[in-house]
Order: structure tokens, then C-alpha cells, then sequence
């Protein structure tokens, strides 16, 4: 499978539960997605309010020939900032996590290393008003390894079956 048909898989796979953009997505990357869920609980009437829980979620997708060390931390960097510039923390905020997908052709030797080193979070007064967490996937399309950090392994079986489907389907 090349890169662009594991990107369009991973939109399309996306696409069921985010609200996909490509045309306007921040620079540098290719498409981006968000997910909010917005829950209310009540007591009786919805004058008393018992909790509000709010999640959303920012994917960067990133499509490159090769990655080296240095274009990763400079992806990274900046869907770190961009994801963070977007979160609005408040009392009934649970989280907003940020995720980067790149998806290359072929990944330089040092990054493989770097993507393990690679964690962000942030919490909001104390995690009262909730937190932020950073996922992070590699794809390499020829090999089809797909490498994460920490907080981004949860994704490599989706990832995984997403090639995969794609993959039969295509045969």
C-alpha cells in the first residue's frame, strides 16, 4: 500500500466519528480532525444540573516522502502548539487530547528513537479544569511499521486493522 491510499483509509476511518478537514487544515499538515463530546447529567429537570463532562479530541494527519528527526520534532512541536492554542479549559472540561499521524514513505533510523522520547501533557488548575495528553503515530508505508510513544500505542491496533482493511480491500 502506498502512503496516500494508508492516508485516505485513516481519514476515511476517522471520518466516521470526527469532523474531517483537509482544505484549510493548519499548516503544515494535511488534514486534521475533531471530536467533542459534550455530556450533561440532571437531577429530575435540567434547571438542576448535576455534572457536566466535556472530552474533545485534535488529530493532525501528516503525509511525507521521507521523515527525519529533525521534520518530526518540527511536526510535533507545532501540533502541540496549534492543539493547545484550541483547548478551553473550564470547570466542566474533562480533556482535550492532541494526536499527530504521519504517515512517510520511509522513516529515518534516529526517529524511531526520538518518537519513544516524545511526551506531552498539560494539566489545568491542578486537573480540576482537566487535562491535555499527546498521542503520537509513525507510519512507514513500506514496511508498514507503525511506531508510537507512549500515549500513542492504544492506537496502533486501530492503526493496524485500518491498513489491513484497506489492504484486502484493494486486492
Amino acid at each position: 500500500m502506498s502512503t496516500t491510499q494508508i492516508y485516505e483509509a485513516l481519514l476515511d476511518a476517522y471520518g466516521g466519528y470526527y469532523n474531517i478537514q483537509q482544505e484549510g487544515a493548519a499548516h503544515p499538515f494535511d488534514a486534521e480532525g475533531f471530536f467533542s463530546n459534550e455530556a450533561q447529567q440532571y437531577f429530575l429537570v435540567k434547571a438542576a444540573k448535576v455534572a457536566s463532562v466535556n472530552s474533545y479530541e485534535y488529530v493532525f494527519f501528516a503525509l511525507r516522502e521521507s521523515l527525519s528527526e529533525q521534520e518530526l520534532n518540527a511536526l510535533d512541536q507545532r501540533a502541540w502548539e496549534e492543539g493547545l492554542s484550541r483547548v478551553k479549559p473550564d470547570q466542566d472540561h474533562k480533556n482535550t487530547d492532541i494526536a499527530l499521524i504521519v504517515i512517510a514513505d520511509k522513516v529515518d533510523e534516529g526517529v524511531k528513537d526520538a518518537i519513544k522520547k516524545i511526551n506531552h501533557s498539560k494539566n489545568y488548575k491542578f486537573g480540576l479544569w482537566g487535562f491535555t495528553n499527546y498521542r503520537l503515530v509513525v507510519i512507514e508505508s513500506e514496511t508498514k511499521t507503525v511506531l508510537t510513544n507512549r500515549r500513542g500505542r492504544d492506537l496502533t491496533e486501530f492503526v493496524q486493522q485500518v491498513i489491513q482493511k484497506s489492504k484486502s480491500q484493494k486486492s
